[in-house]
């Protein structure tokens, strides 16, 4: 059941139906039924590690306490259920430690084969000409409603693939990069399907269309490769360096041979960059939030800072203020403190180092837009981070892992 999770959640985690005006997705279900299948294996997955534990415990106590006072108050239920994936996602890597590394990296080679070439496809013949409803999106919602950023000719900016949205199919596609860069096949077959998971990965990341996951994860891919290299036993290096410079090559040719994808990518993280100085509208998103702010009394203040905002205020924002106006200060450092800290914990690890790099990438996205409100974007960070993190007693005896990169313990860690 737990490798059936990692992969609705990483392949089709839209698939299900709409009720009541929420949607009802088979992930949203599995999710429920890992987290509470064995309690308290699932809070021993989180005390594994004290920094994590203090930071996931104050979030869940202040989110709670958040939740309530907005629910008293007349929250809508779409926005208490926003609130809802914020506080319990974290919770789902426990499915990641139930599983071995291998059967984790194998997943996630088939759901990047799944979800990107399908977001080509609909990049190819456009995105109503292949949604499957149920199953490629939720049954009873509408394409046009997303953040895709629809034209009239029924073109899109941003390619949402299974994921519904180009934001989460970026970020999904940077923490698989990073994880299948640092992760080892045994067989031939997984092998070249790795490395076609990860040429479509990068596709898939140019697809997406969402500057706020483009920009950090293209800033970064020098350190990416580095990271990539230094991992490499130094016997295979040289012939590594030589295979991944072929294979840059044939991928360069071919996306030069398919103009309209890299004239796709180009125009949305260059041309629209620059052209918009407000940054879509969030720059005086924030300034017009926090006038609204400095309007409160005592009271409304003091309920801001430590709660997050009265259901019926108008405050919006994107990202790291968006939080901070929803949930309040407290629960704002303890998210975005507990995303440092399993940064830092996978980068302790030295098979983590890249997984840390895409956790980053996807830190930056989190203080710019709202990715965190959507599922399966943390629960993808901590199945991605479990995976790294876990002790190498989860894993199969049989498992092959390269001796000079084999993990450390967590006592090491």
């Amino acid at each position: 059941m737990d490798a059936l999770y990692v992969f609705v959640t990483t392949s089709l985690p839209k698939a299900g139906a709409q009720v009541a005006g929420l949607p009802l997705t088979l992930n949203l279900l599995l999710t429920a039924y890992v987290i509470l299948r064995r309690p308290n294996q699932t809070l021993l997955t989180m005390q594994r590690f004290r920094g994590l534990t203090i930071a996931y415990g104050t979030l869940f106590i202040f989110g709670t306490l958040s939740m309530l006072m907005a629910l008293a108050q007349g929250v809508s239920a779409f926005t208490l259920s926003q609130m809802l994936i914020v506080v319990g996602s974290p919770l789902v890597g426990v499915a990641a430690t139930r599983i071995t590394r291998r059967q984790f990296s194998r997943i996630i080679i088939c759901s990047m084969f799944i979800v990107n070439l399908y977001g080509i496809i609909q990049f190819a013949i456009g995105i109503e000409n292949c949604a499957v409803a149920g199953i490629t999106y939720t049954l009873g919602q509408d394409f046009t409603d997303k953040a895709i950023g629809f034209h009239a000719d029924g073109t899109v900016e941003k390619i949402p693939s299974t994921y519904q949205s180009g934001g989460s199919l970026g970020i999904f596609n940077v923490l698989g990069v990073s994880f299948l860069l640092s992760s080892y096949q045994d067989s031939a077959i997984w092998k070249y399907m790795r490395y076609v998971a990860l040429g479509l990965g990068l596709v898939g990341v140019m697809l997406s269309g969402s500057r706020s996951i483009q920009i950090p994860f293209f800033l970064l891919l020098i350190i990416f490769l580095i990271q990539f290299v230094k991992q490499l036993p130094p016997r295979k290096r040289s012939m590594t360096l030589g295979i991944g410079g072929v294979a840059l090559a044939i991928g360069a040719a071919c996306l030069y041979a398919q103009q309209t994808i890299v004239g796709h990518f180009f125009d949305r993280l260059v041309n629209q960059t620059l052209a918009d100085k407000t940054a879509s509208g969030r720059t005086e998103q924030w300034s017009q939030s926090f006038e609204v702010i400095s309007q409160m009394n005592g009271w409304q203040l003091l309920r801001q800072i430590m709660f997050g905002q009265n259901p019926h205020t108008n405050v919006g924002g994107e990202g790291l203020p968006k939080f901070f106006f929803m949930f309040g200060i407290v629960s704002t450092i303890a998210f975005y403190g507990g995303l440092i800290y399993i940064i830092r914990r996978c980068w302790q690890c030295r098979r983590g180092r890249i997984v840390a790099l895409g956790i980053l990438c996807v830190f930056c996205a989190f203080c710019v837009d709202q990715s965190f409100y959507y599922p399966p974007n943390i629960m993808n960070i901590s199945l991605f981070a479990a995976a790294v993190l876990k002790k190498p007693s989860f894993a199969k005896s049989n498992e092959r892992i390269p001796q000079n990169t084999a993990f450390r313990s967590s006592a090491s860690n």
